[in-house]
């Protein structure tokens, strides 16, 4: 019997590790952000995985990153679009060609958990809704379940979550939203490093130290 997360690709973009997050090189060196970002990647792969979702897909990123993808499990697409949200449209459409629905996971979520995958498919119910996780911060869009067949085009950035609204109801389709803490939370600006800290003492230094390949540590 197929279960509802063997009908979901799992699609996380990412940039070359040199090019992201920009936004932290006031308070963080290169190769801090490198290790950051690789350390958040790995745990929304293994949160994605131990919640059953079997595909994962990531878009983009380096030889890093395509190593520690493949290292778990996860496959590693070249990029394919001309930015962001061109990117994930076609990812999009290469999952529901695949008959798959498409789920959209940021790639920054370093306190992402198995059970706030789960909860996004359950909203989803039975790939009938389109399912939205709202960033805490700036209006954006952290996670976006695109059922099988449904015409919802992403427009990351921004006020995003508001702009998938809008879309979503001139589709006349359902929409659910997922307001957990693990989809919520991204890590972008300086002030997020503080608040992670805060929230999870150490957080910051265990994602930028914990081994890149191996078994589940979450």
């Amino acid at each position: 019997m197929v279960t509802e997360s063997q009908n979901v690709i799992a699609i996380i973009p990412m940039k070359p590790l040199a090019q992201g997050k920009s936004r932290l090189a006031q308070s963080l060196t290169e190769e801090q952000r490198a290790d950051l970002a690789l350390g958040m990647l790995r745990r929304v792969i293994l949160a994605i995985k131990a919640a059953s979702v079997d595909t994962v897909w990531v878009v983009g990123g380096d030889d890093r990153v395509r190593a520690i993808t493949r290292g778990l499990g996860g496959y590693s697409l070249e990029e394919l679009g001309e930015d962001l949200n061109d990117t994930l449209k076609k990812a999009f459409e290469l999952a529901f060609d695949q008959g798959k629905s498409a789920l959209y996971v940021a790639g920054d979520l370093s306190f992402l958990k198995p059970s706030d995958i789960h909860s996004m498919l359950q909203a989803s119910r039975s790939r009938g809704n389109v399912t939205l996780a709202p960033a805490r911060r700036d209006g954006g869009t952290n996670a976006i379940l695109v059922p099988f067949g449904v015409a919802l085009q992403p427009e990351l950035g921004q006020r995003s979550f508001m702009k998938h609204l809008t879309q979503a109801a001139r589709l006349e389709t359902s929409v659910a939203i997922n307001s957990s803490q693990g989809l919520g939370f991204d890590l972008d600006v300086v002030d997020d490093l503080e608040t992670f800290q805060h929230m999870e003492p150490g957080l910051l230094e265990r994602l930028a130290n914990e081994p890149k390949l191996g078994p589940p540590n979450l």
